[in-house]
């Protein structure tokens, strides 16, 4: 939880009295956690541990104290905190600075009384020296300035150099061994570290050695060697004794003064140069009073608020003495700061003054000429904005309608959005809800119709078992079948409708419980549907209002309109509520009302949109208007995808009442809108949508039973009545497919109707009752060939891909006896001209008639 005090074992080794000078050899030696300290540091600790050890010992107090040696025990001492530490190096460097300055002082003193006598034979004093700002400098400080950077110890005869005596190269050689140790890489213990200090320390005490710092090393009192490490700056840990390889400033002011000093003992020798400089001196000293009380008077006027005061530029105390006589005699320091930048006069007589008054005069007409243009374009400027301003507040109002009408449309569009964000799933699921049940009765219808072929095939084929006629559904079934067929006969009879033939009618009909149920849940879907838009705004709710909002956002400003790509959403927008009015709309229902869209509330309410506008009135903009595509994308965007679905799950290609709607209203459409063009995708997934329903129909709902030709010998029996239905089923569906005739492509209608049907299931049911009665079959191809389309029937070479229907008219013609059918024989030749068979008509009729 908290942290434990770290704790050191300092073993320390006292020394005997016995070793030489009161000084020894011994270390601290530190903890592990202090093994990377420096190693300078832990000498000076040595050297402070071993002065102590040579004061002299008090007297113990306890009686046990003498009796303990160094090595007995272990000694714990308390490890100081960092803040000591460093207030104690912050007391050591301001002691170290109060000596020196100390030192400084008493060195300038000696100086003084040094280059006193000088001063009596007529050289300047020191006191004039120090004004000047010249400083005498001592033996070490004029060595320093006489030297150049890249001196070195080796080359003795470079100037400036200071040369030392035999004795002191006697001393240095003395210092050889050790250094040579150094330089080999072996690391100083504490006794080679100690030997060169008292070998420093008597090469001082002898004079042969300068000292490293100008400190005094050596206390005059005591002659041992001084052991503090304040005095020894060679240690110090601040890193101001390191080598400065810098430019040495103040190397360069040291000589400049020690130049000025000899220039001023030099004149010394002269009288007349002595007393000039005297005089200059003084002049000096009288000009600076001068300057000093001019510039109190220029504060003082500053402060008193005076602008006419003149103010006079400082002496400038780190200027070059060189340049100080120029300063004192010339008329610089008299000129105001605020004139220099005028030019000096030739003279100061009348002509001079007024020549510069004249300059003076002219540069502020100048001034004042620049200043009145400057104001004139200001005039100008201040015009310009001031009829700115006044067109701005006359359109203000105009742009703050505009604006105000701007932000009503965006939070009504915003407003809107969000509601038929909210609205749409709704109306999606009760749409899926009707699909549903329009789904559901379509199956079970065609279910039906497809087991009741099942159950006819295993009733009247030969190669049923006895279990197929005693099945009690079964029996059922075949009960609501010839019901059902009863019921259609009776109203064929009261219509007067003879050519029909069974299988030509669709069994669709439904019991009446079946209708009022599916009839009762329509309602309850549209009381749903009614509730959509109760808890709406009428402005978001009624589609006149809507669209008389975007209405008069065109009439108001066209073009933000056309930007804002308004008729290019507005299917979008009215799709909705369009969706909504035609939930329930059916036209392959059976007594629908609702047929035609053109008959509808929204479909007459939007024809008329953007007929208000009175700019439309020009031809050639209503063309180019693309509002007038409105209804257009409308059927293509809502009808056509409502349609779409209403196929999947309604229509039934056998149904020849809703085939025929269906064919008529995708021709209006395609014919009527000019967007439903070969390039609508809308109109690709419903003609596709068809052809998949075509389809289905072919695999699952045609079926011929080909039995062996006696079975067919009685025409009322089952088997040939079955027969017979059959085939007319399959005429039926291919009646329905040709009626898709320039609606779906020739290749898709050749596809279906022809390969599929004609071939596959006509043309040997076509066979086989030529073989049976070649008059029926007559009559079967008769139909066929009529329910074909009249282009087909009129152009040349239609025979190519009815080749299959040309072999078998051949075929029939053969069979049929010219004496007893020659009515029939000529038939044949006119079927065959139909399809495009001239050349073989012209044969047959050669032959036969």
């Amino acid at each position: 939880m908290f942290k434990k005090r770290k704790t050191s074992n300092i073993r320390q080794r006292r020394l005997s009295e016995d070793d030489g000078g009161g000084e020894s050899d011994a270390m601290a030696v530190a903890s592990t956690d202090d093994s990377n300290s420096n190693f300078a540091t832990t000498i000076k600790k040595e050297k402070k541990k071993a002065k102590e050890k040579v004061e002299p010992k008090k007297q113990s107090i306890l009686s046990f104290e003498d009796e303990l040696e160094a090595d007995d025990g272990i000694i714990f001492q308390e490890k100081k905190s960092s803040l000591s530490y460093k207030l104690r190096k912050e007391m050591k460097k301001e002691r170290k600075e109060k000596r020196r300055e100390e030192k400084e002082k008493q060195r300038q003193a000696e100086g003084k009384d040094k280059f006193r006598d000088k001063d009596k034979n007529g050289g300047p004093t020191v006191s004039e020296l120090d004004e000047l700002g010249i400083r005498i400098v001592n033996g070490r400080e004029a060595e320093s300035i006489g030297a150049k950077p890249g001196d070195s110890d080796d080359e003795s005869g470079t100037p400036g150099k200071h040369k030392f005596k035999s004795k002191n190269m006697r001393t240095a050689q003395s210092l050889d061994p050790w250094k040579k140790m150094l330089q080999s890489g072996q690391i100083p213990d504490a006794n080679m570290i100690h030997a060169i200090r008292k070998q420093r320390q008597q090469a001082r005490e002898q004079g042969d050695v300068i000292p490293l710092d100008e400190t005094v090393r050596v206390e005059e009192t005591k002659g041992r060697l001084v052991r503090d490490d304040d005095n020894d700056r060679s240690d110090d840990e601040d890193g101001e004794s390191r080598m400065d390889f810098s430019v040495n400033q103040q190397a360069r002011d040291r000589q400049q003064r020690q130049e000025a000093f000899d220039a001023a003992q030099e004149g010394g020798s002269d009288n007349s140069d002595h007393e000039r400089e005297w005089e200059k001196q003084q002049l000096m000293k009288a000009g600076a009073n001068a300057k000093v009380a001019a510039v109190g008077d220029g504060e003082l006027n500053q402060e008193a608020g005076d602008p006419t005061a003149i103010q006079y530029t400082p002496l400038d105390n780190g200027a070059a003495l060189g340049n100080q006589d120029q300063k004192l005699w010339g008329t610089e320091t008299l000129i105001p700061a605020s004139s220099a930048s005028l030019p000096r006069p030739t003279n100061y007589q009348a002509e001079g003054i007024i020549k510069r008054l004249q300059d003076s005069r002219a540069s502020l007409e100048e001034v004042y000429r620049r200043h009145q243009t400057e104001a004139d374009t200001i005039i100008d400027d201040l015009v310009a904005c001031k009829s700115t301003i006044t067109r701005c507040n006359l359109e203000q109002h105009p742009l703050t309608s505009i604006f105000q009408f701007y932000q009503d449309i965006r939070g009504y569009v915003t407003d809107l959005r969000d509601c038929l964000n909210e609205k749409v799933p709704d109306i999606s699921a009760l749409e899926d809800q009707v699909y549903i049940l329009y789904r559901q009765r379509a199956q079970k219808v065609v279910q039906r119709r497809r087991q009741d072929v099942r159950d006819q095939n295993d009733e009247f084929s030969p190669f049923a078992g006895k279990g197929a006629t005693g099945d009690e559904y079964r029996t059922r079934r075949a009960a609501e079948r010839e019901g059902r067929r009863t019921r259609r006969r009776r109203e064929r009879e009261k219509k007067g409708d003879v050519n029909h033939h069974d299988g030509m009618s669709t069994d669709d009909e439904e019991s009446q419980s079946e209708i009022q149920l599916m009839q009762s849940e329509l309602e309850h879907i549209a009381s749903e549907a009614r509730k959509i838009f109760e808890d709406v705004e009428d402005d978001f709710s009624q589609l006149k209002r809507i669209m008389a909002r975007f209405e008069e956002w065109r009439s108001k400003d066209g073009p933000t309109y056309s930007d804002a790509y308004v008729s290019y959403n507005l299917p979008k927008i009215f799709a909705p509520y369009i969706r909504l009015q035609i939930l329930l709309w059916n036209p392959l229902m059976r007594d629908s009302d609702g047929i035609e869209v053109e008959r509808m509330k929204w479909f007459n309410l939007l024809l008329l949109y953007g007929t208000n506008d009175n700019s439309e009135d020009d031809p050639s903009r209503l063309r180019e208007d693309p509002d007038r595509k409105l209804m257009s994308h409308l059927v293509e965007k809502v009808v056509l995808v409502k349609l779409k679905e209403i196929i999947g799950c309604w229509w039934d290609p056998l149904s020849h009442i809703q085939t025929v709607r269906l064919v008529n209203m995708v021709r209006h459409y395609a014919e009527a809108y000019p967007s439903l063009g070969p390039t609508s995708k809308t109109l690709k997934d419903l003609t596709h949508a068809i052809i998949s329903k075509i389809r289905d129909a072919i695999d699952n709902d045609i079926f011929i039973p080909m039995f062996p030709k006696n079975v067919y010998d009685n025409k009322n029996s089952g088997v040939s009545l079955f027969f017979q239905r059959q085939f007319w089923v399959a005429w039926k569906l291919l009646s329905s497919t040709l009626m898709w005739h320039k609606v779906l492509s020739d290749s898709v209608i050749h596809d279906l109707a022809v390969r599929s049907l004609l071939n596959l299931y006509l043309l040997p049911a076509l066979n086989l009752a030529a073989e049976i009665n070649p008059s029926d079959a007559l009559d079967k191809c008769r139909n066929v060939i009529n329910a074909l389309p009249r282009a087909w029937v009129k152009s040349e070479g239609t025979h190519v891909f009815l080749g299959r229907l040309e072999d078998f008219l051949i075929k029939l013609a053969e069979k049929l006896d010219p004496a007893a059918h020659s009515p029939a024989l000529k038939e044949v030749c006119d079927l065959l001209k139909s399809i495009g068979a001239q050349t073989q008509s012209d044969k047959i009729a050669y032959k036969y008639l």
